[in-house]
């Protein structure tokens, strides 16, 4: 096989498992939405407080790739359900953080309520081991 045949399989072998994991990925998400009134844009915003502990409307916009606005309307169906709440900071108060509340922790813990611990750590790891690899690529 020439060297130009062999790069064209490996080509589409990434585009075929990138496309794969993206809609694993996207499945479970399905998953573990499929019976929330929820949005998943919505369920991964509430994720990315959780870990980040506070964003504001353009860390929100740049992260989801949507305009300020459609961001700001997201913090408001999540705030008006009792989810986020927004703090102005003491130092601007110009400045607005997006926060999870209690109920919004307690709602992202409910979204995986069917899961065992056990499968919740194979996911963890299989995902971690997928972007220790992304990570040695795209630096």
């Amino acid at each position: 096989m020439s060297a130009k045949a062999e790069k064209e399989q490996a080509i589409y072998r990434v585009m075929d498992n990138m496309a794969s994991v993206q809609q694993k990925s996207q499945a479970f998400v399905d998953l573990i939405s499929k019976r929330e009134s929820l949005s998943q844009n919505q369920i991964m915003l509430m994720f990315q407080l959780q870990l980040t502990g506070s964003l504001n409307i353009t860390d929100i916009a740049e992260r989801f790739m949507i305009t300020p606005g459609a961001a700001s309307f997201m913090c408001d169906k999540l705030e008006d359900q009792g989810y986020v709440e927004r703090i102005r900071t003491k130092e601007d108060r110009r400045v607005v953080k997006i926060v999870l509340t209690e109920q919004g922790t307690q709602r992202i813990h409910s979204l995986f309520d069917t899961f065992e611990a056990a499968e919740l750590d194979k996911i963890s790891k299989t995902l971690q081991k997928i972007n220790d690899l992304m990570s040695d690529i795209v630096k």
